[in-house]
């Protein structure tokens, strides 16, 4: 028998009740916090899980920081430099990298920029008070 089969069940059953409404995005356009210089974040939240759309200006520089929510990190196209803990490695378009929460970690575009997505479990709430504070101060 195929996992698919298995996994991907034909009949689903659901009472049309949800955490959270449902919604689609296309993430270049949501509204974005500068991180850092040349450094957005476009975030979208779900209940357990957040993601967020990154784009790195050519040589720019996410510095270190740590926080205790577990992250990974998708490289879409052009390439960074991330230093996770003692570990440092560029990586490229198709690379992932792992983050456990707590640990330090910076991020570096080299000289093409590069654009990621990265994935936080459970989300980073200080992003959402930090969009709302946005929000609301250009009002």
């Amino acid at each position: 028998m195929s996992i698919n089969k298995e996994y991907f069940r034909e009949s689903v059953s659901w009472d049309g009740t949800a955490d959270y409404e449902p919604f689609f995005a296309h993430a270049p356009e949501l509204d974005f916090l500068e991180a850092a210089e040349g450094v957005k974040l476009r975030p979208m939240f779900g209940k357990d899980l957040m993601i967020s759309y990154v784009t790195f200006a050519p040589n720019s520089v996410a510095p270190a920081h740590q926080h205790p929510q577990e992250q990974m990190t998708l490289v879409l196209s052009g390439s960074c430099e991330f230093t996770v803990g003692n570990l440092k490695q560029v990586i490229t378009a198709g690379d992932a990298v792992a983050i456990p929460g707590n640990v330090p970690h910076s991020a570096a575009a080299l000289a093409e920029g590069c654009v990621c997505v990265d994935v936080f479990a459970p989300p980073r709430e200080a992003f959402k008070e930090l969009m709302q504070k946005q929000k609301g101060a250009a009002k």
